[in-house]
């Protein structure tokens, strides 16, 4: 496959941009660093402006000179985080100049009222502040008394009986709520911020921060400077991070602009006012259509708004744009801290990018209720969704380039080694990420800003193996690029049935009945269906799939809605008339948004089923890209943690198995249903290849917990393959050493001896309080490993099943390989000699123990050194 052989051949490329802390430091020590990013085969760097003391200020422009002029040195390029302040949005200032086009927001106010009384007044000048304007003022007849639920069709407009602040009315009969409808820039979320449903408002954060760039540096841009990166822009109609904010909160702050009230005549005439105090209050059958199309306005100004004119700009300038938003706990598609809808604020930009970060992801969290940094929930979500929504948009929007991005290992702590550093990197890999922006590297230590950072000055002992790691993740991209992913099946995003205020299956519950099951799947939005790149491809008289962009569907799941949106169960309607297969989770609609009945060919062709047969049904209409065989388990299920990805080259496919458990072996024999030549396996860390070694498309799969494997199935003639006899595991010898022991501090170039002898099966944590509990270093391990007979028919191998966080390995004085965390092998067999051999392991822990940052509360430490003894592993060819 000609993406391996470029591997091979040292031509893969770039695909990793890591975040660079620019805190106003010297010009020698920005270009060290730089050097630093360098050694570890990576080409592009994204600058972190918000801690520099003086952005797009003479320092500002100081230390870029230096970071162009290095970068382009090394062949390197930038790209350049958009904002003086976190998040983008605060457009370095520039509200302070022009604080009306600073955000707007809608808002209410009410008051409960008993009637009959005529020539009532009410005093409201009071509810609209300094700079409320008003929008509308109206009586709502209440349903009930226990209740603040309104009947919409019994509203009284009273606007035009303002007066000197007063409302003068009569009141009828009966008990009514006064709401005072009005927009205002006070009470929500952070002052002084960008409004993205405003064009001008957008314009700010160009004219102050773009623009000055390409004043500046207009030769560099598509050259030097690759683009900008914008960080978590939000609507910010409220304040802080809830995750849930969506229409129908009582009080509540909503997105506003002069746009959105234009859109809001033309969807609602004009007397939309009127539909307003829906927005707030349940008003009866109308309440889900008018919210629905509230959100539908709003992130449609969104995309328009802010990311299609930053993203216009940036290519009229040779340059691309990135960045992600707050996905978490399924914030994608609501308001507040996130911007309504991840697909519509994507299309904007060049590559669908996520963040993980604060411990969102944790090996063995995978369920709801999960605590890390920021919130407790939603685990699932983190697991199952997450990279995904970014793998998904990056798969069905031409504009990527199939070009997905995540941010990565942000404020994880000290206490994140290259152990859990993999095991994201390959949680990220297996769903479709297929670019990174590590963060971060810093030029302070210790800097308290959001650990680990990945050189430290020198402080971070584990900075040789982060290379590597950052290697492999380069080289793993490479394979999982400029191709097509094979899916088994859409599911659709629940954003816009969300909307309307009744319950809906997030789109991250289907997927990993499918995940755990083996079955791909990538989220796509009602939106897809009406664009250019989708088609019904028919394969036979009565069946089609789903195109998109290249990528196809045989399948579309539907996760449970109460309510489906019109268009949406308009198009299934059309798509399942034409012999798509729709599995519809659990239950139908039970009608659509306006309240209509669904349509009779959804209802009819649509195949419900309980979430727990997701998965059989659809493999029934699939099938699966692979196969278990002979095996002592007898479902797919049994291997719930086991993930799997396939990627189609022109000449080939790539594969990647990772298993995701924490505790248990996978051990199956695997059949792949399309390959023609052999199966080969790819080892990104040595970038080497195994011989071929299958020609029946069997592979025999073992997967210790954490490990990852990534096979190439070449296309070509079986016949015309080279198949070697595969070596067979016959023995596993749990070796029982007895070790001596010396460390080397990070800060010291040579190691010391000590008076620690070590043996038995179970060793100790060496930053135990018995005996190096401040250490930040490496441990060196010598001893013997007898080998009284050697034979020429098998290969040996030493298997480190617990380790503590990363090492490497010496046979006789020879580097015999490194590992990367737990359950790492390395092979030893032409490093052995007849009788005893000196083995020597150098484990290397992280600066935690030292530093003991606020951060690393967040997750368990796990023990360091070497905490058991190897096990000697012998295998001979069948």
């Amino acid at each position: 496959m000609k993406r391996a052989q470029e591997l091979l051949n040292g031509e893969g490329q770039n695909y990793i941009l890591p975040f660079l802390w620019m805190k106003g430091e010297d010009t020698d020590t920005i270009r060290r660093e730089i050097g630093k990013v360098a050694e570890c085969g990576i080409r592009e760097i994204c600058l972190e402006s918000r801690p520099h003391p003086d952005f797009a200020g003479p320092l500002w422009w100081e230390s870029l000179d230096a970071v162009i002029d290095e970068a382009r040195k090394r062949s390197m390029r930038i790209w350049i985080l958009d904002d003086r302040k976190f998040p983008t949005g605060y457009a370095n200032g520039g509200f302070a100049k022009r604080p009306e086009l600073a955000k707007t927001y809608l808002a209410e106010r009410h008051m409960d009222m008993i009637g009959p009384q005529e020539q009532a007044a009410v005093l409201i000048s009071p509810f609209l502040g300094k700079d409320g304007e008003l929008i509308g003022v109206f009586a709502l007849r209440r349903k009930d008394g226990d209740s603040t639920d309104l009947i919409l069709e019994m509203l009284i407009d009273l606007t035009d009986r303002v007066s000197d602040g007063f409302v003068y009315l009569d009141i009828p009969e009966g008990r009514y709520r006064l709401v005072v409808v009005y927009t205002t820039q006070n009470g929500g979320g952070r002052p002084q911020y960008m409004n993205l449903l405003d064009k001008d408002s957008v314009r700010v954060l160009i004219d102050e921060v773009y623009e000055t760039h390409y004043a500046h540096y207009a030769e560099e841009f598509g050259r030097t400077i690759a683009g900008f990166f914008s960080d978590e822009p939000e609507l910010g109609n409220s304040s802080g991070y809830d995750f849930h904010d969506l229409p129908g909160k009582v009080g509540g702050m909503l997105p506003w602009s002069k746009a959105l009230r234009e859109q809001m005549v033309r969807v609602w005439g004009a007397g939309f006012a009127r539909s307003l105090p829906a927005l707030w209050f349940e008003c009866g059958s109308d309440t889900p259509r008018i919210r629905a199309q509230y959100m539908d306005m709003v992130t449609h100004l969104v995309q328009e708004c802010f990311s299609s004119q930053i993203g216009k700009w940036c290519a009229d300038h040779l340059v691309e744009y990135i960045g992600h938003i707050i996905e978490d706990d399924n914030a994608h598609g609501r308001l507040g801290c996130s911007i309504g809808h991840y697909f519509r604020e994507m299309r904007g930009q060049d590559m669908a990018g996520v963040d993980v970060v604060h411990f969102q992801i944790v090996p063995g969290f995978e369920d709801k209720v999960h605590q890390w940094l920021a919130w407790d929930t939603d685990g699932a979500f983190f697991h199952y969704g997450l990279a995904k929504l970014a793998a998904s948009q990056a798969h069905i929007d031409p504009k990527m380039k199939g070009r997905s991005l995540c941010e990565i290992f942000g404020n994880y702590g000290w206490a994140c080694g290259i152990g859990m550093m993999k095991w994201l990197t390959n949680h990220m890999l297996v769903r479709g990420i297929n670019h990174f922006t590590p963060h971060a590297f810093s030029m302070k230590y210790p800097d308290p800003d959001c650990p680990p950072h990945f050189y430290a000055l020198g402080n971070n002992p584990q900075f040789p193996y982060f290379a590597d790691l950052m290697r492999y993740m380069n080289r793993i991209c490479h394979l999982f690029s400029g191709g097509i992913h094979c899916a088994d099946a859409a599911v659709l995003y629940h954003a816009e049935a969300e909307w309307s205020g009744d319950p809906v299956m997030t789109f991250d519950k289907p997927g990993r009945a499918l995940m755990e099951n083996q079955l791909d799947y990538d989220v796509v939005p009602e939106d897809i269906f009406e664009q250019e790149q989708t088609v019904l491809k028919r394969v036979c008289e009565d069946r089609c799939l789903l195109e998109i962009n290249r990528e196809i569907y045989p399948c579309v799941v539907q996760p449970y809605f109460k309510l489906i949106p019109d268009e949406l169960a308009s198009q299934l309607e059309k798509a399942v008339n034409a012999g798509l297969p729709l599995f519809v989770v659990d239950a139908l609609p039970e009608s659509t948004v306006s309240g209509a009945p669904i349509p009779d060919g959804y209802r009819e062709l649509a195949k419900v089923v309980p979430l727990d047969r997701l998965a059989e049904s659809v493999a029934s209409v699939c099938g699966h890209r692979f196969e278990f065989l002979a095996s002592d388990r007898d479902t797919r299920k049994a291997y719930t943690h086991l993930r799997s990805m396939m990627y189609r080259h022109e000449d080939g496919c790539a594969v990647m198995f990772f298993n995701e458990s924490v505790n248990e072996k996978y051990d199956a024999r695997v059949r792949f249903r399309q390959t023609h030549g052999g199966i080969r396996e790819y080892d990104a860390f040595s970038n080497c290849f195994e011989e071929t070694y299958s020609k029946d498309g069997i592979l025999e799969l073992s997967l210790f917990p954490g490990q990852a494997r990534v096979f190439i199935l070449d296309d070509g003639k079986a016949e015309d393959c080279e198949v070697a006899k595969p070596y067979s595991e016959v023995s596993q010898q749990p070796l029982s050493v007895e070790w001596s022991l010396s460390v080397r501090d990070v800060n010291s170039s040579s190691f010391t001896q000590t008076a620690v002898r070590l043996s038995g099966k179970k060793l100790p944590s060496m930053n135990s309080p018995a005996y190096f509990r401040d250490f930040v270093g490496t441990y060196l391990y010598e001893g013997e490993l007898d080998m009284p007979d050697i034979s020429p028919e098998c290969r040996y191998y030493l298997r480190f099943d617990s380790i503590g966080d990363c090492g490497t390995v010496r046979i006789n004085g020879v580097q015999a390989g490194k590992l990367y965390g737990d359950h790492c092998s390395v092979e030893i067999t032409d490093l052995l000699c007849r009788g005893a051999n000196k083995v020597t392991v150098e484990v290397t822990n992280t600066p935690v123990w030292r530093v003991k940052d606020p951060v690393s509360t967040q997750i368990q430490l796990h023990p360091t050194g070497l905490t058991a003894q190897p096990v000697l592993v012998t295998a001979k060819k069948q």
